[in-house]
């Protein structure tokens, strides 16, 4: 099976002090294929799509999350990546807590 994006997922609400955004929680699919990089060094990076308003899977809704027709033909295949973080049972008792650095950036091209 495939995952199918938008039925794998859930919409919730971010509440700020200054507005309402909206975020995706993925419902289980035999679909999603997830990857885990233990190995990976100090010196390696990992890059994951958060966004692209040309993927296939909501280039083809409107402002207000309706359908408006099929995909664009320039969509691309992919709009985002789930990802997540899990407690890794064969972490070794004593060993220093993980340390991540999340930096968004924006590619126009």
């Amino acid at each position: 099976p495939i995952a199918n994006p938008p039925d794998d997922l859930v919409v919730y609400e971010v509440r700020y002090t200054d507005r309402t955004g909206e975020n995706y929680f993925a419902r289980h699919s035999r679909g999603h294929r997830w990857y885990h990089f233990p190995q990976m060094t100090k010196d390696e990076v990992l890059f994951l799509k958060c966004w692209d308003t040309l993927g296939r899977d909501f280039a083809s809704l409107d402002g207000e999350g309706r359908p408006k027709g099929s995909p664009p033909p320039d969509a691309v295949k992919s709009t985002f990546s789930l990802h997540t973080a899990f407690s890794d049972p064969t972490t070794p008792k004593g060993a220093p807590p993980r340390e991540s650095i999340e930096v968004r950036t924006v590619v126009l091209y």
